[in-house]
């Protein structure tokens, strides 16, 4: 408190910050209900900084295996009248990005040209139709057993390579029977 000038006729002026209490003496002022309020809000607000930097800051999860990421199955087996070979159409969908590499027979007796070419991607969530053309390269020998993979598709994405392999159902291992039956008959 300040009086005023000599002269002025206003009462006493207060002036404003100049005795304000200390930390200390607010903080000991306060109930111990309320400094136990504050200690709590004051570690919850620590507590949620850290997390929320802890969340933001964590790297990526990596991408998963892509014979993991990708299902490959066949659709269809069409046998054209009058020729050695057969068409196979396969469709593949993935759940997170991957990139054919190449393909690879599973049976000894055919040989499999399938499109698209490697080096073709397919995006997260996306399905693509393949194509391939079975032709039947030697009538010696059999056909493997049932539930030997036809195809080997390798695919790669940021994890690394692998080998999806396509097997077929019973009824289109019996399609791919006939056919090759078909094609040694001519």
């Amino acid at each position: 408190m300040v009086s005023p000038p000599e002269g002025d006729d206003r009462g006493t002026v207060e002036i404003l910050d100049t005795e304000r209490p200390l930390l200390r003496e607010r903080w000991l002022s306060l109930s111990r209900r309320g400094r136990v309020l504050v200690t709590a809000s004051a570690c919850a607000i620590a507590l949620t900084g850290a997390l929320g930097y802890v969340v933001a800051t964590r790297p990526p999860p990596p991408p998963p295996d892509p014979v993991a990421a990708t299902s490959i199955r066949i659709t269809d087996v069409r046998i054209p009248d009058g020729t050695s070979d057969f068409d196979i159409t396969l469709r593949a969908a993935a759940t997170s990005p991957v990139t054919f590499v190449g393909t690879s027979e599973g049976y000894g007796n055919l040989v499999l040209y399938v499109s698209p070419v490697p080096g073709t991607s397919l995006t997260a969530g996306e399905a693509a139709t393949l194509h391939a053309r079975a032709i039947v390269c030697t009538c010696h020998s059999p056909l493997p057993p049932r539930g030997t993979p036809l195809l080997f598709v390798t695919l790669r994405n940021g994890h690394g390579e692998g080998r999806a392999q396509v097997v077929p159902t019973a009824a289109q291992f019996d399609s791919i029977g006939r056919a090759v039956r078909k094609a040694c008959a001519n």
